[in-house]
This record gives C-alpha cells, sequence and structure tokens, in this order.
C-alpha cells in the first residue's frame, strides 16, 4: 500500500507541463487525529433578511459604534441602510467606506458621500476633482485624488476637506492608487511605491513621511489592498500577492500569471469559524487564501462563471446574484444548488507500470444528514487519466453510505495499467453532505489479498 500525493493546496504551473493539483471548495486544516493535512469542504451559502436594491452588491461597511451599528452597502450605484435605499453614489470604480460616529462616508471613484442617519449628501472636495480610494485615520477623513501622487485630509472629525490640507507622496513621484490607515499609520499604496506615514502631533501636517521606511514595489489597481490579520497584504505592480511586506510573497507563480491576465481584480477578507481568509476577485475565477493554515483555494458557484461571493462585512457576504445578502449556512448548499468539491491526486512513475488493483479514499461515510431520495446514500465519484490529465476516462461513483453507516469503505477497485508520466487521479463530491479528505492511498491489501 502507499499514498497519492494529493492537492491540499491549489498548485498549478502550466509552463514545464506539470501536473494540476487543484483544491475546489474545500480547505486544509491540520488535524491532530488524522494524519497530514486534512480537506474539509466550504460551508454552504443562504440568504439573509436584508436585500439591498437588485444588486451586485459591490461593498459593505458596519463598525461597532458608528452609526447605531448600521450595515451599511453599496448596491449598484445605491447606497443603503440595511434594507432601506439612501441615495446615488456616483462613479463606477473600487467601492470603499469609512466612518466616524455620526458619519459614514462612501466613494466609487468620483465624489465622496456622506450620511448622518438622516442626511445624505456630497463631500466638498478641492477642485470637485474626483477621489479614489478613501478612509479614515487619526480622526480624519483621508482622500486620494485621482491621477495624482496627492492626499488631501479633513479637519478632526470634519466632513469637508479644506483645499489646503494636502501632501504629496514624495519619496517616488509616482500616482497614488490605495490607501489602509492601520494602528497610527497610514499606507499609501502608490504605482511603483508604497510609503509609510505614521500620525504625529502636528495639526498643520498631522501625517509625515516615515524615513526608511518605503517599499521599492507598487500596487497592481485601486482595491487591491486590505487589512488583515493585525496586518495588511496586497496584489503589488508585478501581480504578486505580498503579506506585510514586499518580501513576504504567498501567490505562486501561475496564479500571478492569471493575476496579470485578468482585467479585473479586487483583494477582500472574510471569515469563516472566526479563521480569517483572503479572497482574489478575477474575471471568472476566486482564489482564498487561509491566515491561519497558508494554503490556496479555489471557491466556485456551481453553474457561474465566479463565485458569488464579492465583498464581506460582520457574518455577511454581498453578491453579484442579486441585492440579497448572503451568509454561511449549516446546509452544504448554495442556496439551495449543489456545491461540486473537487481534488486531485497523483502518484508519478518513471519505471515499470502500475497495475492499480484499488483506490481507497479516507474521508467520513456515515455521517451524512437524514436525507430522503437520491441522496440518502450519497455517493463521491473518482476518475483517472493516464496523461496528467489532459484526457480522463468515465467519472466512478461509489456510495458514502446512509446515516450511521460508519464503516463504509469507500473504494474504487481494478483500475488498469499506468506508466509514465503518472496515474492522476480527480475526486468530487456534489451532494449536500458533509465531505472531508484525510487520504488517499492505493493497492491497499486486505487480508493478504490485493
Amino acid at each position: 500500500m502507499a499514498d497519492f500525493v494529493y492537492g491540499i493546496s491549489t498548485f498549478e504551473r502550466r509552463r514545464g507541463d506539470l501536473p494540476q493539483l487543484p483544491v475546489v471548495n474545500m480547505l486544509g486544516e491540520n488535524i491532530p487525529v488524522e494524519p497530514g493535512v486534512t480537506l474539509q469542504s466550504r460551508p454552504g451559502l443562504e440568504e439573509t433578511s436584508v436585500t439591498m436594491g437588485g444588486g451586485p452588491v459591490r461593498e459593505l461597511f458596519q463598525i461597532d459604534g458608528v452609526l447605531n451599528n448600521g450595515l451599511f452597502g453599496l448596491s449598484g450605484n445605491k447606497l443603503f441602510n440595511g434594507s432601506e435605499e439612501i441615495g446615488t453614489v456616483d462613479g463606477n470604480g473600487n467601492p470603499s467606506f469609512c466612518g466616524y460616529e455620526d458619519f459614514i462616508f462612501v466613494n466609487a471613484g468620483e465624489g465622496i458621500y456622506r450620511y448622518n442617519g438622516t442626511e445624505f449628501g456630497q463631500v466638498l472636495f478641492p477642485d470637485e476633482a474626483d477621489v479614489l480610494k478613501i478612509t479614515v485615520g487619526a480622526s480624519r477623513l483621508i482622500a486620494l485624488r485621482k491621477d495624482t501622487g496627492t492626499f488631501y485630509w479633513s479637519e478632526p472629525l470634519g466632513i469637508t476637506i479644506p483645499s489646503l490640507n494636502f501632501a504629496t507622496a514624495e519619496n517616488v513621484p509616482d500616482k497614488l492608487l490605495d490607501v489602509l490607515f492601520i494602528a497610527d499609520r497610514l499606507y499609501l499604496f502608490g504605482s511603483e511605491t508604497v510609503e509609510i506615514w505614521p500620525a504625529g502631533t502636528d495639526q498643520d501636517l498631522p501625517f509625515q513621511p516615515l524615513p526608511g521606511a518605503t517599499f521599492p514595489v507598487g500596487i497592481k489597481a485601486t482595491g487591491c489592498a486590505t487589512q488583515v490579520d493585525r496586518s495588511f497584504a496586497w496584489i503589488s505592480n508585478y501581480n504578486e500577492v505580498c503579506l506585510g511586506a514586499p518580501e513576504n510573497i504567498i501567490s505562486d507563480p501561475e496564479l500571478q500569471v492569471r493575476i496579470s491576465k485578468s482585467t479585473k481584480t479586487r483583494l477582500w477578507r472574510f471569515f469563516i469559524d472566526d479563521n480569517e481568509f483572503l479572497a482574489i476577485t478575477l474575471d471568472n475565477e476566486t482564489w482564498v487564501f487561509g491566515i491561519r493554515n497558508q494554503l490556496w483555494a479555489q471557491f466556485k458557484s456551481y453553474d457561474k462563471d465566479n463565485w458569488v461571493c464579492t465583498c464581506y462585512e460582520n457574518g455577511h457576504f454581498g453578491t453579484t446574484r442579486s441585492g440579497t445578502l448572503a451568509k454561511w449556512s449549516d446546509e452544504y448548499n448554495d442556496f439551495g444548488d449543489i456545491i461540486q468539491r473537487t481534488f486531485n491526486g497523483w502518484i508519478p512513475l518513471t519505471g515499470e507500470p502500475l497495475w492499480l488493483s484499488n483506490i481507497v479514499l479516507r474521508t467520513n461515510p456515515g455521517t451524512t444528514p437524514f436525507l430522503e431520495g437520491e441522496y440518502s446514500n450519497p455517493f463521491v465519484e473518482l476518475r483517472t487519466s493516464q496523461d496528467g490529465g489532459r484526457t480522463w476516462q468515465p467519472w466512478q461513483k461509489q456510495f458514502l453510505g446512509l446515516q450511521g453507516q460508519y464503516r463504509v469503505r469507500t473504494m474504487w477497485s481494478s483500475q488498469g495499467q499506468f506508466g509514465y508520466p503518472g496515474v492522476m487521479v480527480q475526486v468530487r463530491n456534489s451532494d449536500p453532505v458533509p465531505f472531508r479528505v484525510s487520504g488517499l492511498s492505493y493497492n491497499e491489501p486486505f487480508g493478504g489479498i490485493w
């Protein structure tokens, strides 16, 4: 008996014709009672009671203590407070929210808009120029002026921005594209550099550059930076995903190629069971990185071009499917539709052919809910490839057992002979049941009989 090498973190490298080990809708966990890394299904999705117009919901915002803890969202170009429409926000750029205790601000690439619970209007900005991104830091509203290296700020708790309250990112004269305020520091992301400007006590110049604290890489675009894990992450102008520092690159070369080819790129974060994840939304792909497990996966929605979730705040997802918000579900389906969970296994071969008498999946049979009909005895499927995944044999079903049938062995027998370059298998589960993977082995003996 021996084990497959199976994907625990999505790996693809098409250059060099390497075998592909994608992980779709599953996440790796280190489980003490199981050897190696276990793959767990992501939760399903269900609608919440909050509906924000017709969608898509582009951004959500909620902070304890800000406007009675209200949940705000930008759906299309409409600002919502819960399900109540507030007003229209101009701009088709990456949206951003921020706020004081008694005001919220929203921007979508043009003007800045404010709302205090009763009144909605536009923030006066110098020259009526367009604004790329906003944030709040040191009790001031901070805004990036479009197509410049200049950022502006309000007076403390101010709702207008004076024309003389500005500074220019000065170490390298590049355009500012994004901004974050974390702890007492302002992070200014330019097209070629990242500068750090701590907040100070000077009322005329409340933010000043930190000497020697300029990163020699920039950011890909507005919307490609987010706070995460008490630090921040961003997608650089080299299409690398960096965590906290430019040398801490968490992306692989193939993901960077995909980022470079996408016309749309957005970086955001969400939580599952209080574990934090980064999400990269591309034209028709969503890639997810676990901060704790340091592993990548791809999230997909069945029969859709991409994962429908595009933003997250305090347990709520904004989606592309409608203006109705979504949340994690206790069921293993997305809005009543299936979740297709897949991973690949690989045996490299260079010498003698291999007779594959059986393939055994270590999983969780008998833990399925008490479902009726076709899902009462759910199944998992496997298919094999002799050419590294270019062509595949038909799918083969194996049952996972009825509720309580915990000793069901998930095994496929008589798979045939394989030679160079090796054995590729793909496993998928589409039924609305819990599904985890703790091992994938082959040619397991049964009482001395192979």
